[in-house]
Parts: structure tokens; sequence; C-alpha cells
């Protein structure tokens, strides 16, 4: 015989048809329940893969959008925001989101850790269900994929909740800053500049105006001699009395101390029966005075809620 011919009976299989000759033997002895049992552990194993699937795409897709919500804080805190603006709001916005959508990224964090857990346990399951002609949905192992399933809903929809309430405040933002443009373009916007300028009547009438452009009826245009603390006086149509205390300064970085905040305390309610008591002025107040106005419930207007106010045309919010 030579040695560059062998003869057929010394030829041997290779391992890989080994395994496959007994795999297909295997098969020709498969019963019916055999085969059902390894097509329900098959089936179960790529609903795990899906569930997972699902589970890392959520999250990636949130991390995303949370990544791009902290560079906008980042980029938005970049200057002072001035509180009342609409940068403020879109400030407001962005961090009401990035705390939602990191709840979100912890949630499928643990979503995925435990379904990498089931979907091994439902891998290794095999023999198992093999020796035990398990034909059932689902086996032990795999019923947790229920509940994974019904907490991905839940979550989906707790994501696009969260992103559609952001949309919408965001086009809220967008209307809000299309009408103070207009309004800054329009001759009843005041700047702060403007306002130094004027005289301590003036500044009264310029106050009484916008209470009367927000709805109110004024009823004390300004002050003078006896009006005990009142430049102001308007009503509401649900019976709000409103009574103005006003304190135009000439310098920017002048303050009002908490002296004048008591002053006007006491003759506020029971001289002027004033349900809002308001002091308003184009500088700023003390941290003295701003405590003391909340302990007597006297709102404050400062410089920067006067601009929003009569600069950008914005509707004073009074508690």
């Amino acid at each position: 015989m030579s040695l560059l011919k062998p003869s057929t009976d010394s030829v041997r299989p290779s391992p890989e048809r080994t395994v496959t000759l007994l795999l297909e033997s295997a098969l020709e002895r498969a019963t019916s329940v055999d085969l059902e049992a390894a097509f329900a552990w098959m089936t179960e194993g790529r609903l795990a893969d899906e569930v997972l699937a699902d589970w890392r795409g959520l999250g990636e897709e949130a991390r995303a959008e949370l990544a791009r919500c902290r560079d906008a804080i980042r980029v938005l805190k970049d200057v002072a925001i001035p509180e009342g603006t609409v940068r403020y709001g879109r400030c407001a916005a962005e961090t009401i989101l990035e705390g939602d959508l990191q709840g979100l990224v912890s949630q499928t964090e643990k979503a995925v850790e435990y379904c990498e857990q089931v979907r091994q346990e439902v891998i290794t399951d095999l023999g198992r269900l093999i020796r035990e002609r398990r034909t059932q949905f689902p086996s032990a192992k795999a019923a947790p994929l229920g509940e994974l399933l019904e907490e991905l809903k839940r979550a989906r929809a707790r994501y696009a909740r969260l992103m559609e309430g952001y949309q919408k405040e965001l086009r809220q933002l967008a209307a809000e800053e299309q009408r103070r443009q207009e309004f800054l373009r329009s001759e009843h916007s005041i700047s702060l500049a403007e306002i130094r300028a004027l005289t301590d009547r003036e500044f009264e009438l310029l106050i009484s105006s916008l209470l009367e452009r927000d709805g109110y009826e004024v009823q004390r245009a300004h002050g003078g001699a006896g009006d005990r603390g009142a430049d102001v006086i308007a009503t509401g149509e649900n019976g709000e009395r409103i009574v103005v205390q006003c304190k135009l300064r000439r310098t920017p970085s002048a303050k009002i101390g908490s002296p004048d905040v008591q002053t006007f305390n006491g003759t506020a309610r029971p001289d002027h029966q004033a349900t809002h008591p308001l002091m308003v002025t184009n500088a700023r107040f003390t941290k003295e005075a701003e405590a003391a106005a909340a302990r007597y419930g006297i709102t404050l207007v400062d410089n920067g809620a006067l601009r929003t106010w009569a600069t950008h045309g914005k509707p004073l919010e009074l508690p």
C-alpha cells in the first residue's frame, strides 16, 4: 500500500464531522416533545435577547438626551440669568428634564443588569427543560421576562411624557420670546436707563400705567402729602386691593433696606386695607429687606422684576 494513497479504512472523520453525525443521529431519534421543549427554550432565549436589546436601546437614547441636556445647561449658565427671563425659563426646563432623565437612565441600567441575569439563566436552563420535557411557556427562568416587558412599556411611556412635556415648554418659551421681542420693539417698552431718568412723580405714574395694562383699576395714580406710604392704589376684579410704595433710585447699585419695608408695613394694611402690599424699585433690596418682606407678606419688585414688567411687557405675578 502506498503511503501517498491511504486506504479508505484508514481515514477518520474530522472532530467537527463527528459532532455533526452525533447531532444528526440525535435529531433523528428526537420525539415531538423533545423538539417542542427545544423550541420553547430557543424562543425564550430569543425573547430574552430582544428584551435586553430594547432596554439597552432605551438607555442609550436617554443617556444621549441627558448629555445634550447637560451641555445646554452649561451653555445657558455661562452668563448670569435674571429670574423671569426666557433664558431663565429655558434653563429651568433643562434642569427639570435633567433630573427626570437621570432617574430614567438609572432605571434602564438596573433593568439591563437584571435582563442579562435572566437571559443567562434562560440560556443555561436547556438541559433541565429537555429532561423535564417542558413545553409550556414560560419556563421558571423566563418568567421574569414578562415583568421586564411590562416595566419597559412603562419606562418608554414615561420617556415619551418627559419629552412631550419638555417640547411643550420649549414651544411656550418660544412664543413668550416672540411676544417679548415684539413688545421690545413697541412704544410701550421702557428700559431701566429710561426709568432712572424719570422724576419720582413720573415713576409713580409709570407704575400706575403698568397696573392698568395688567387689568387693574387705579384708584390713586401717584403719591403726595399725607399719602401715608401709599404712592399708588389699584383694585382688581376679585376684590384685590394693591397698595404700592415706589422707590426710585438714580444709581443702579443702590439698595433698599429693611427700615423702609418695616415703615411701609406699618401703614399698608392698617391704613390702606391692602390685600397685596407692594414695594417697587429700580434698584435692589438688601437681604434684610427681603427677609422682613417675607415676614410681613409684602411683595418686592426689584430692578430685575421691573425690567420683566416694564421693559419686556410680562404682567406682574402677585401671590
